[in-house]
């Protein structure tokens, strides 16, 4: 989904106008229109501006992941790292991984008891 399309499928899920969003980001209908219809692009700033109009994230606006609601706490480093192995795997050996990570979890609370 382009950048434009996401807009409009924010404007929807929040049954705002574009003129309503254009006023509430300070910016002519005109040039909201232009982001929209992927004629122009927003600039980095009014990216964070749209993604907080909207309380989401720019990487959902840009369409780098589906997860609308912005994370709780973001990710420290070490689990930045691991989620960048797990999608590196391949899709069928993801099972395994993840009753791997599952056992070692489970490790401490077993010898605890």
């Amino acid at each position: 989904m382009d950048i434009g399309a996401k807009i409009r499928s924010l404007l929807e899920q929040e049954g705002i106008t574009q003129k309503q969003l254009a006023e509430s980001l300070n910016i002519s209908a005109t040039t909201l229109n232009g982001y929209i219809k992927n004629r122009r692009q927003p600039d980095a700033k009014m990216m964070i501006r749209l993604a907080s109009y909207f309380n989401t994230t720019t990487d959902y606006i840009y369409g780098i992941t589906n997860l609308r609601e912005p994370l709780a706490l973001p990710y420290n480093a070490q689990e930045r790292h691991l989620v960048n192995i797990f999608r590196a795997i391949p899709e069928d050996k993801k099972p395994l991984y993840i009753e791997t990570g599952r056992t070692f979890s489970n490790f401490d609370k077993k010898k605890k008891t």
